[in-house]
């Protein structure tokens, strides 16, 4: 998925929050309900425009981006956000407060690198199992497919692409769900992966790397080493 021209897009939060219900709600009928808001908010107000949106407590985000200027994405939402209002209202039993964000260009939103180790050298091992709560159900989706694809070259791109979102977004997304960057994530699985195979296999680790999305030994060791304090080599001896 190509990233050419986003520095010159523009991206809008806005923030759907339930005020009140009109009837009194049991949990799991309001959890239902609260998803039936998302996806309200995502065809009312996103669609057909690029963009994402992600449920939240009592409410959703949606996100908007992708367009050339920020007058053509503001055109027309408020007729959104009242069509919005009724349905959820109508159908729902909620009535909603809607916040419209500021715009922001694209280019100003932080880019990340994907196959380096975080530039601090912290050694430990990566949030898995991460803490996802039972509604999270996106950020499970990101996880799955960073695991099935450890062995390729993963790019934000790709990943963005697999979940619909901006690769930007994605990248402030995955760490205010985890404390992590996709890049710092992705990395550290690589080599718990290694660590788990240098364990409890007799492969060779030009083999393990090969297994792992690497294709230089040299890379792969001086990025093991910074996270582990050891080559693989000395970890295997260490662990025999």
């Amino acid at each position: 998925m190509s990233t050419a021209g986003y520095e010159n897009s523009w991206v809008l939060p806005i923030r759907i929050t339930v005020r009140k219900w009109h009837i009194p709600l049991p949990d799991r009928d309001r959890n239902l309900l609260e998803y039936a808001l998302c996806n309200a908010s995502d065809e009312l107000i996103r669609h057909p425009l690029p963009g994402a949106t992600v449920r939240m407590r009592l409410g959703a985000a949606v996100f908007l981006f992708g367009l050339p200027t920020p007058e053509q994405i503001l055109s027309g939402l408020e007729h959104r956000c009242r069509s919005l209002r009724k349905a959820a209202k109508t159908y729902l039993y909620a009535d909603v407060d809607i916040e419209i964000g500021d715009t922001v260009a694209m280019r100003e939103l932080p880019q990340e690198k994907m196959d380096e180790p975080p530039a601090d050298g912290r050694v430990g091992r990566p949030p898995r199992p991460l803490n996802v709560q039972a509604d999270d159900a996106l950020l499970r989706r990101i996880l799955q497919y960073i695991e099935e694809h450890l062995p390729e070259p993963l790019t934000r791109e790709e990943i963005a692409h697999h979940v619909h979102f901006h690769p930007a977004y994605l990248s402030r997304y995955f760490r205010k769900k985890t404390g992590w960057s996709l890049s710092e994530y992705i990395v550290r699985q690589r080599i718990e992966h290694a660590k788990e195979m240098l364990t409890q296999s007799e492969l060779r680790i030009s083999h393990i790397m090969s297994r792992l999305g690497y294709d230089n030994l040299s890379h792969f060791t001086r990025t093991f080493k910074k996270l582990t304090g050891v080559t693989p080599m000395q970890f295997r001896k260490k662990i025999q």
